[in-house]
């Protein structure tokens, strides 16, 4: 007793937190856990699985190597698989001859459980070695695989069934037992051991009646994740209660550990959990500052810290992962502390860690060995979160009394705080910015708030408050107030062209509303085009009267020119990002309670002679004193930047893991490295392979050309070392689902995810994550690892599943490493059911100004008209340039916008890249159709041009939006050209794979074949 109280107060002395109740720690000091179970050896096999029938069928990644002795006619054998899958008793079990890898078919099955099997079976006698297979199972095979466990089933012979199937217990002990030898799984990736071999039923009753407890604490290494969460494994039992671990760390490492928490018959409610100092004998420190517990809290990533309350189910296990921040400051030395577990109503209980420092120091604070799960810091991550970061080529914001300038944008600021003018700088080409503006709003915009006799509410403003705490944004409060509201409007306008507003009105009285409104009136030329709202992209239809559904991901729109436009959406507090590819319906838009108002809100649009009003009404409603709606509305001012066109033709895609000096000879300046191959094996995780895919981008670099990785969020492979941390955080990052899809995911995960993309090549599963969760400070960070280590150059996204202030971090942090960022965007066609019928270019229009170029591809429309063209596929009207995918897009139309393709599969763009630098084009003037002043036109409306001016010559890419051939003159402005028609020669030169070289008389009409077109070369004689 006195040894006791005296360990009481030592503990005291150190973090004065632990109770003299705390138990005399015992440590557990081996890491290490012997792989002989039940007297059976567990071992890794890389076993190949024999072919019988259909491909997409095997036998299991799970099986019994077991031995026969003498003759027999049957044998039975018990097999402790101790497996923790549901319904076991419904899936089959195989017999294979080891000798000649023939299947046995006479067998009998006695018993299935979780806990074991028993069979009996007829060997053979060409062999005395024999392999038992569990979890068989047939896929359907392709990206989404469905995975079925074959059902227990028998082809045994009936006679040789006739003599087994009703023995009776006593005869069936004294058949001959064959010798289990081996418990092995196909690869150490598949294998059960250690943390998926379950307890049985005897050894957990044992432990328990052993350790009579309400709730159990596990310590557990970092290198043994805890997988299961409704079986305890065999190693804990057998362990017994352990009240603490023993462990090394370098200097400057961060270090994590696991306690599992169970509790047998007890839901834990609200677990509190803290900790104490790590301390070493000479009074040295490691503080608790420095340690975290993610499971409870955290830092989101808008950088904000969070809390989470944890429950714990009975029954179920609940891993809780810490880590602890070892500075290199730190003195070696073996530090000691506690971790405190409280569960509402119940007896605190803690857990030792005894750290060993030594005296090296790590580099990177261990993240270099990502198995280390170092990396979990990295989900508290606030890296690229700095505004005072300009990415180039934006400007700071520039703030002058109620005007707003950023980089070929101004805004002007009425009494209310809502925009009164809004004027685009960039002309027509999109290459400069003009000297005088262009308007976008006609009109102020205006919130009108209408009451049930249409008598509208009169605003004065209260105050008007102006902020400019970084060169990043600046913000905005103006308190407006009525008769019977106040409206507090919120806003903040960020370098990039993000105008953003919280219009909060609380009602000061109650009354009934006829209508509450925003108006936005356009400039007629500012709304020629139309993306958004369920229609395709292309001209603005006359009028448009649409109504809140939340079936289809539709939320605002984008009104604009070439030059000019706005993009718009509606949201509330609500307001939670969908998911999207495929996914949107299994997380779909939330209602805003204001905007939508129970589905009675929309939004009309009309026109005037030379206006465009849109009305964003939320329809009638009734209001009590102190309501307060949240009518929150984000703009996007177009286009963000100017098109660099030196930089767009001379930037070459080699879309494809190939030889360096490969790409170089295709003319690539750029190579892309999707996932599923050598140097970025597995799915949106490039952190395999290290050394390999550092040894290609120095090669690549050496040779002047830059290498990508494919990596973003959505989907995340089932190889990512943190899985099952991750997993512990409940479906704060991977979602939750109904499971399924490939075996690993079935027999491992079990339950709760939500199965996605499968790379067949490398054998990849991946399941779906959230693009608004922690994982994005995960994913940032990681990014910043590869552009400092690594030294990539950029990312190819497919498809973006995160926020507009992900993007933004994301090129902060890259660029701090290079000089030249290039993002790809890729996107296949989301305008479908499955996606809600949203346009790709409305849904990425927030991450565009951080995009270097646009893939819009797959499923994309190339044989609609020019004005879809324009608006869904080739980026213009947003600052920002596009390529074609779908089947190698179409290449004279894709010419007019200065789109060509890439290096890939069997599409080679080399042939008009070379002829890009025998003409120049880099150094050109681009000069499209939609210029009023552009100096080559057609006679034709469906025939256009786009021409690239030089000084002494010009390059004419025609498209046809014909369904015939056609025969066109081309007018031509030859001062406009600068050049003597006299002294003048056209042609067409030789481009493999779209035209044959042909001279033409200037002047003579010009054959266009139907939806194709030509290739022009005007220059001297």
């Amino acid at each position: 007793m006195k040894a006791h109280t005296l360990f009481c107060l030592v503990v005291l002395s150190l973090c004065g937190l632990i109770s003299c109740n705390q138990q005399n720690p015992r440590i557990l000091s081996e890491k290490t856990i012997s792989n002989n179970v039940d007297g059976i050896t567990y071992e890794s096999g890389n076993w190949e699985h024999p072919n019988y029938t259909d491909p997409f069928e095997t036998l299991g990644n799970h099986r019994f190597a077991i031995e026969v002795k003498g003759g027999t006619d049957a044998v039975q054998v018990h097999l402790p698989w101790r497996r923790h899958d549901d319904n076991p008793e419904n899936k089959d079990v195989i017999v294979v001859n080891a000798t000649t890898n023939d299947l046995v078919q006479n067998k009998l099955i006695l018993s299935i459980n979780n806990e074991a099997g028993h069979l009996l079976f007829q060997p053979e006698n060409s062999s005395d070695k024999y392999y038992i297979y569990y979890l068989p199972h047939k896929s359907t095979g392709s990206y989404y695989p469905k995975v079925n466990y074959t059902p227990a089933f028998s082809k045994a012979d009936p006679d040789w069934l006739s003599k087994y199937k009703d023995l009776v217990n006593d005869d069936i002990a004294k058949l001959p037992a064959a010798m289990v030898s081996q418990a092995q799984s196909i690869d150490d990736f598949h294998s059960f051991f250690p943390m998926e071999i379950i307890a049985t039923q005897k050894e957990v009753d044992g432990f328990l009646i052993n350790n009579p407890k309400t709730y159990y604490l596990f310590p557990e290494y970092r290198n043994h994740p805890i997988v299961m969460t409704d079986y305890l494994p065999k190693t804990w039992t057998d362990r017994g209660v352990k009240s603490g671990i023993k462990d090394e760390a370098k200097r400057g490492e961060y270090y994590t550990f696991q306690i599992g928490v169970y509790s047998p018959s007890t839901d834990l409610n609200n677990v509190l959990i803290s900790f104490s100092d790590l301390k070493d004998k000479s009074g040295n420190i490691i503080p608790q500052s420095a340690i975290s517990s993610f499971n409870t809290s955290g830092t989101d990533l808008n950088g904000q810290p969070f809390l989470k309350e944890m429950n714990v189910k009975s029954g179920f296990i609940q891993p809780l992962w810490f880590g602890v921040n070892i500075a290199e400051s730190t003195d070696a030395g073996e530090y000691e502390g506690f971790f405190f577990i409280q569960p509402k109503g119940q007896a605190r209980d803690s857990i030792q860690l005894v750290l060993k420092v030594n005296n090296q120091v790590i580099d990177n604070q261990g993240d270099d060995n990502p198995e280390n799960m170092t990396r979990l810091r990295w989900l508290n991550s606030t890296i690229g979160t700095d505004d005072e970061f300009i990415v180039a080529p934006f400007t700071p914001v520039e703030v002058t009394a109620n005007t707003f300038n950023i980089l070929g944008r101004q805004v002007r600021l009425a009494a209310n705080g809502l925009p009164e003018k809004i004027d685009s700088y960039f002309s027509q080409e999109l290459t400069f910015l003009n000297e005088k503006p262009e308007p976008i709003l006609n009109k102020p915009m205006t919130f009108i708030v209408t009451a049930t006799n249409g008598k509208k509410e009169a605003w004065t403003q209260k105050s008007f408050l102006t902020n400019q705490k970084s060169r990043g944004q600046a913000n905005w409060r103006v308190v407006n107030e009525s008769a019977n509201f106040l409206m507090n409007v919120n806003g903040i306008l960020e370098y990039d062209g993000m105008l953003n507003y919280h219009i909060q009105l609380i009602a000061k009285n109650d009354m009934n509303l006829r209508n509450t409104s925003l108006d936005v009136v356009y400039e007629r030329n500012a709304a020629e085009y139309m993306v958004g709202l369920g229609r395709k992209g292309g001209k603005r239809p006359a009028s448009i009267d649409w109504n809140w559904d939340v079936e289809f991901h539709q939320e605002g729109v984008w009104l604009g020119g070439v030059n000019k436009g706005l993009q718009y959406v509606l949201r509330d507090e609500n307001y939670e990002r969908p998911l999207n590819t495929n996914f949107y319906h299994n997380k779909p838009l939330n209602l805003p309670d204001s905007w939508g108002n129970d589905g009675k809100g929309g939004i009309k649009i009309t026109q005037s002679s030379n206006t465009v009003t849109a009305i964003n009404y939320s329809g009638a409603r009734k209001v009590v004193a102190g309501d307060t709606l949240n009518f929150n509305v984000r703009f996007l001012i177009t286009p963000f930047k100017l098109i660099d066109t030196k930089e767009h033709f001379s930037t070459r895609f080699v879309h494809k893991y190939v030889p360096v000096d490969s790409a170089a000879a295709k003319g690539g300046t750029v190579i892309n490295v999707h996932h599923a191959n050598e140097i970025n094996p597995y799915i949106n995780y490039p952190f395999f392979a290290l050394e390999e895919q550092k040894a290609y981008i120095d090669e690549a670099h050496s040779k002047g050309i830059k290498v990508k990785l494919y990596n973003t969020i959505r989907e995340l492979t089932y190889k990512s070392h943190e899985l099952f941390a991750l997993k512990s955080l409940g479906d704060e990052i991977l979602n939750d689902g109904e499971g399924g899809g490939h075996g690993w995911l079935q027999e491992h995960m079990k339950a709760n995810y939500h199965s996605a993309w499968h790379a067949t090549r490398v054998n990849d599963a991946a399941i779906l994550n959230k693009g608004t969760s922690r994982w994005t400070n995960y994913y940032i960070e990681g990014l910043n690892w590869l552009a400092k280590n690594q030294e990539i150059d950029g990312l190819y996204l497919d498809d973006i599943a995160f926020s507009r202030g992900t993007v933004k971090r994301i090129a902060s942090v890259m660029n701090a490493h290079r000089e030249d960022v290039i993002i790809d965007l890729h996107s296949a066609n989301q305008y479908n059911d499955r996606d809600g019928f949203i346009n790709s270019v409305f849904l990425y229009m927030e991450h565009i100004p951080y995009i270097s170029r646009l893939w819009f591809g797959e499923y994309f429309d190339y044989d609609a008209d020019p004005d879809y063209w324009m608006t869904e596929v080739a980026g213009l009207p947003f600052g920002i340039t596009g390529e074609m995918l779908e089947k190698g897009g179409q290449p004279f139309r894709g010419m007019v916008y200065g789109m060509t393709t890439r290096v890939y599969g069997n599409y080679d763009p080399s042939d008009l890249w070379h002829l890009f630098d025998d003409f120049g084009i880099a150094d050109s003037q681009m000069k499209g159709y939609w210029v009023d002043d552009n100096p080559v036109k057609t006679n034709h409306k469906n025939i256009k041009t786009t021409a690239y001016l030089k000084e002494d010559k010009v390059l004419i890419a025609i498209g046809s939006w014909s369904d015939k051939d056609e025969y066109v003159t081309l007018n031509i402005d030859w001062n406009k050209l600068g050049l003597n028609k006299d002294n003048m020669k056209m042609y067409s030169p030789a481009v493999d794979f779209m035209q044959e070289a042909q001279a033409f008389t200037i002047g003579q009409k010009v054959k266009i074949p139907k939806a194709d077109g030509l290739i022009l070369v005007i220059e001297n004689k």
